[in-house]
């Protein structure tokens, strides 16, 4: 482990580990402040893809997260002649899919729903305007933590008795860049090269063309599909090939025993998420400016989006 990281680190126990590398807390000798650490081994790298990837992923996460809360912030990165070793934000809370387990199946109430799918397209809009496609949003890449609001909750506002019993909106922070590209300024450029998971990825990503940023937009419709549905995925099979041989298809179904309940300005923004046709598909600043979204999941009459 790099000298310079045990120098201003006290490294604590593994909390986690990751298709790369492994995770750890560790606290600032400076501040006492709690972090985590990510390591990985590069010599254990064999794939050129994975060594590219591994390379990027401090960089693009601080791009990506400067400035940006909805991300998880990059405090200091060190490497030697085998490892790099990146600190960031500690996070206590669960991921997205470990909190939407503990609810047991039930599908997410669509205000709540909103308030975390806004959280996440709020933080893609900064991340493409810089240039970085994130290339894996997926529930357990979201980390949540409900001891903390949603950053667009109100404060100090009288509220009406349900709205006060309503169940507050978690903090959501997208995290995670190990499979991250640069995609030129704005957001504007093409990627190329399979990444992401099977049930998540954009369809354009599984034919092997080149794509955009908007490939992170059909992943987040997927997750609001997860959460409306109460776990349950819009592509299906038996096997990965069988998986993404459904998302090239891209055929995207409400069942009224699943989604009888769900309103149809929610639906119509899945529809415009997890849309096949990558040029008519909404980029993240249209999911922010949906009316199901503007009126936090609320059932006002469905309008044109700006």
């Amino acid at each position: 482990m790099s000298a310079e990281l045990k120098r201003d680190y006290e490294i604590g126990e593994e909390i986690g580990r990751g298709r790369f590398g492994v995770v750890r807390r560790c606290t600032s000798r400076a501040t006492g402040e709690s972090f985590a650490v990510k390591s990985v081994d590069r010599s254990q790298l064999a794939d050129d893809l994975d060594r590219e990837l591994v390379q990027l992923e401090p960089k693009l996460a601080r791009l990506a997260g400067a400035g940006n809360p909805g991300v998880v912030q990059v405090h200091a990165v060190y490497e030697d002649e085998a490892w790099t070793h990146t600190v960031m934000d500690l996070c206590p809370g669960p991921d997205l899919l470990e909190w939407l387990g503990l609810r047991g199946g039930a599908p997410v109430p669509e205000p709540l729903a909103a308030a975390i799918v806004a959280q996440v397209a709020q933080a893609l809009v900064l991340c493409h305007r810089r240039g970085v496609a994130h290339r894996d949003v997926k529930p357990d890449n979201i980390l949540v933590d409900a001891a903390a609001a949603a950053p667009d909750a109100e404060d100090g506002d009288e509220e009406d008795e349900a709205e006060s019993e309503a169940e507050a909106a978690p903090r959501a922070r997208l995290a995670d860049f190990g499979s991250a590209a640069w995609v030129g300024a704005g957001g504007l450029g093409r990627a190329e090269g399979l990444v992401g998971t099977p049930h998540y990825v954009a369809p354009e990503v599984v034919a092997g063309d080149e794509y955009g940023a908007k490939a992170d937009v059909w992943s987040a419709g997927v997750v609001l599909y997860a959460l409306l549905s109460g776990g349950a995925l819009p592509f299906s099979g038996d096997s990965a090939v069988e998986v993404l041989a459904a998302v090239l298809r891209g055929s995207v179904r409400f069942p009224p025993r699943v989604f009888g309940g769900v309103s149809p300005a929610a639906k119509d923004l899945m529809r415009r998420m997890i849309c096949r046709d990558e040029w008519r598909r909404f980029n993240a600043e249209q999911v922010l400016a949906h009316p199901w979204i503007v009126s936090g999941g609320g059932a006002r009459a469905l309008g044109q989006p700006t």
